[in-house]
């Protein structure tokens, strides 16, 4: 029988489409094991072996860990791999809520970044409905809210759901609150979860610029009433110019910002539940 071709690293991970350090990768994590002769440190690698890296590779593209991809190679059987595929469909499905609903988001903004990037916003609010929100609230305006180990797990849920769900500010009967919102039918096919959830009926969002000296993210914060005004005081003066109290529970967020002639210029949205 011949004797199988072997290959240095260079041109094994070269004949295959990969880079060397994918191939140490799998190395460290025992998905391919090299041959070393006496006498060099040279490592080479069988012919046989590539297959290794081509279904290593496809598993991490679809979102295995290293780890994972090793067991699945080397150790898992079928009863494991079934579950592991039945895993991989749930976090896919997962994803791609995540990155479609994202889309939707980003061709509902992109309109108005061509205005801001072409001059010719010209500060009226564009206005359209948004369904029910569901609100996860983790921080008062000064300090983080006490939360339970329970809490904080569903808190890396939404951690992870972003830019999905937005990070925004939560004014309600005068408090401020900062937490996530995300639109409550596609909260619950994510499956965010928490104690204290917030939810919010049907919602009428408005879109608008505000100039101002930009704060850095990590600036001190004055009184509570200082922080809501600072927060939502160009939101509230366009509600009273709609005949809107501001009692109403109402979500702002950052839209995008951008830098222009030493001014920031802060493109925000609020949401507040429509009349019914």
């Amino acid at each position: 029988m011949a004797k199988q071709k072997i290959y240095r690293m260079g041109e094994f991970a070269q004949r295959l489409g990969v880079s060397r350090d994918l191939i140490k990768y799998y190395e460290k994590h025992q998905i391919l094991t090299p041959q070393r002769e006496a006498g060099n440190q040279y490592r080479y690698y069988y012919h046989a072996q590539y297959p290794a890296i081509l279904i290593g590779r496809k598993l991490q593209n679809t979102g295995h860990s290293l780890r994972e991809i090793q067991h699945l190679l080397n150790e898992a059987a079928p009863d494991e791999t079934a579950s592991e595929t039945a895993h991989q469909m749930a976090r896919l499905e997962r994803e791609l809520r995540l990155k479609t609903l994202f889309l939707e988001k980003l061709k509902q903004l992109h309109p108005l970044q061509r205005q801001a990037a072409e001059g010719t916003f010209d500060g009226r609010w564009a206005t359209g409905p948004r369904p029910a929100l569901t609100f996860f609230p983790f921080s008062a305006y000064d300090r983080f809210l006490e939360l339970d180990e329970a809490d904080l797990d569903a808190l890396a849920g939404w951690v992870d759901a972003t830019p999905a769900a937005d990070y925004c500010g939560l004014v309600r009967g005068g408090t401020l609150t900062y937490g996530f919102a995300i639109p409550q039918d596609q909260a619950q096919a994510l499956e965010l979860t928490g104690s204290g959830l917030v939810t919010l009926p049907p919602c009428q969002a408005f879109w608008y610029s505000m100039q101002s000296t930009r704060r850095p993210l990590n600036h001190e914060v004055g009184s509570e009433a200082e922080e809501i005004a600072l927060q939502t005081a160009p939101a509230l003066s366009k509600l009273a110019q709609l005949g809107l109290t501001g009692d109403e529970p109402i979500c702002v967020y950052n839209l995008f910002e951008s830098h222009a002639e030493g001014e920031f210029c802060y493109y925000q949205q609020v949401s507040i539940p429509l009349a019914e």
